[in-house]
């Protein structure tokens, strides 16, 4: 804390901070990006959104125009007033996308399936908070919300595809059933943090696999099982092909039936086609952290 601060002044520059990076993320603009188009350093941006660094009036309207929002639409992070722009994923975290091309996916078709599943998961959270309940994420199993997020990231995808791909039945695989010749059916797995995505069945073809975190309304995550937030982000996506011998095989009590888990060889046989590190599970500065750290080109 600056020593001519106060607490209470620290905290409103981390709440501002904190909106800052809500408005940058949902506009899919990196920190480098919008620090350079509103004429900053990166690090003078970072202390900002980081709640180091007392922005002033100029440099607010830098950063609004930056965002091509209001000034006044920057300070709202205390009203009932909603940003206009929905979530979605981050456009920069796009990688490997050539080993799509195979399947029929496109970058794309993921980044609108990612979109597509918070439209509808923050309209459930809208009509819940309406009600003075909890959120989804907070009344529903975890295994239940990755099965869900797994089913609307079926139908967003297949919805982006105008035509390509058809979401198939529920609990019926593969997810993504091909309507053209040059594309492939795609089965879709779904896991939390830096879990190994699991169903009921081992079978050969192609898979998209995602892990998300759990933040807070703001998009802050902050890592570690006791302070799980209540809103869904998608931190990373992997695709390739598996056969049987990339799944573990375990009859676990309180599964019904038997559990098929990607291994680790199947999770390295899948390539990263996204990721944004800022929501990475992983703590900075550790082996996995660096690894996605050197796959973006950071």
């Amino acid at each position: 804390m600056a020593q001519n601060r106060t607490s209470s002044e620290d905290d409103i520059l981390k709440q501002f901070g904190d909106w800052l990076k809500n408005l940058r993320r949902n506009s899919n603009i990196s920190q480098e990006d919008l620090a350079e188009r509103a004429g900053f350093s990166r690090s003078y941006y970072t202390e900002i959104e980081t709640g180091r660094r007392n922005v002033s009036l100029l440099n607010l309207h830098k950063l609004a125009e930056a965002l091509g929002i209001e000034v006044v639409d920057l300070l709202l992070r205390n009203s009932n007033k909603k940003t206009t722009q929905p979530r979605t994923a981050s456009s920069t975290g796009f990688i490997n996308e050539s080993i799509l091309i195979e399947s029929g996916l496109t970058a794309e078709m993921i980044r609108s399936g990612i979109g597509y599943s918070y439209t509808i998961l923050d309209a459930i959270d809208d009509t819940l908070l309406s009600g003075n309940a909890p959120r989804l994420a907070r009344i529903v199993e975890l295994a239940n919300l990755s099965s869900m997020l797994g089913n609307l990231l079926g139908a967003g995808i297949a919805k982006a595809s105008a035509g390509i791909f058809e979401r198939n039945g529920p609990h019926k695989f593969p997810d993504l059933l091909a309507q053209e010749s040059a594309a492939q059916d795609v089965e879709i797995k779904v896991a939390l943090e830096t879990n190994k995505p699991k169903g009921h069945l081992a079978k050969p073809g192609y898979y998209l696999t995602c892990r998300y975190v759990l933040c807070n309304a703001d998009g802050k995550l902050i890592r570690g099982d006791d302070n799980r937030g209540e809103v869904v982000y998608i931190w990373e996506a992997r695709f390739g092909y598996l056969d049987v011998t990339h799944f573990n095989i375990s009859n676990t009590t309180g599964d019904s039936g038997k559990t098929a888990v990607i291994n680790a060889a199947g999770m390295s046989r899948l390539n990263v086609v996204y990721c944004d590190l800022e929501l990475s599970p992983y703590s900075p500065g550790s082996k996995s952290y660096k690894a996605y750290e050197d796959l973006l080109g950071l």
